[in-house]
């Protein structure tokens, strides 16, 4: 790798890290709060309603999965570096579903704090699972922080499941900048960021996610296409329209 590549690889990872970091510190602030960490050493019990203890179990879970992306991350980080580093990355037998549940939750603050619901449609019955290596744990996260964070305030992230003998198709589907057909190919480029998106003020990005998301799926033959509807409306001048992003996740 050359100096230049691993000054960007440098400046790429602490920027993602930095993230992670911040949502990783709101979660640790709000259980703090939730637990009364200030009443430490007055030998005084928690006394909390159900609905509580499901909010502080839930804080505690999130803190945990992103601990985990922390990893992951990291992990990405060293086979950038190191392309044969891959093979010492450990397999493990993941359901996708779950996958996807967890980085709903990681997200649950955002997107109420946009007021954009993020909803999952599946048969949670189906616990079919596949072998993957262990950085898969991010693709779900960035494809729902993805659409939670182009999605107009008071929309909706809508993820559709369907499963057959041979395969899960995932669809994503959100609202969010048009992107014209002649950008949906450079998508997955690194650094690349369509037209409409550089014109959000609010959403400051450097054209990572869907890079990750690009490499993850093809070391797990995960076919993935984006498909983004002609615009019908603006927001202050920028033209939004349906944005959905289709998944084919081979199974065992």
């Amino acid at each position: 790798m050359e100096k230049n590549q691993h000054n960007d690889l440098v400046l790429e990872s602490m920027h993602e890290l930095r993230y992670f970091n911040q949502q990783l510190k709101n979660f640790a602030e709000q259980l703090s709060m939730d637990l009364q960490a200030s009443k430490v050493g007055e030998n005084r019990k928690l006394d909390m309603k159900p609905q509580q203890a499901d909010k502080v179990r839930n804080l505690a879970e999130n803190i945990a999965n992103l601990s985990q992306l922390f990893t992951t991350r990291i992990d990405f980080i060293d086979v950038e570096l190191n392309p044969s580093a891959i093979e010492h990355l450990p397999i493990q037998r993941v359901s996708i579903y779950g996958k996807f549940d967890k980085a709903k939750k990681m997200l649950d603050s955002m997107s109420r704090k946009k007021k954009v619901k993020l909803n999952i449609h599946s048969d949670v019955k189906d616990l079919r699972v596949i072998e993957a290596y262990s950085i898969i744990d991010i693709l779900p996260y960035l494809l729902l922080d993805n659409a939670v964070k182009y999605a107009p305030e008071r929309t909706a992230v809508d993820v559709n499941f369907e499963y057959y003998d041979d395969c899960v198709k995932i669809d994503i589907s959100s609202e969010g900048p048009f992107v014209g057909s002649d950008e949906l190919k450079k998508l997955p480029d690194k650094h690349y960021r369509g037209r409409n998106a550089l014109n959000l003020d609010a959403c400051v990005g450097r054209g990572l996610g869907l890079y990750y998301v690009a490499y993850i799926a093809e070391l797990h033959d995960i076919d993935i296409s984006y498909q983004s509807d002609k615009y019908s409306y603006t927001i202050n001048e920028v033209p939004h329209s349906n944005f959905t992003v289709s998944l084919s996740i081979p199974l065992e």
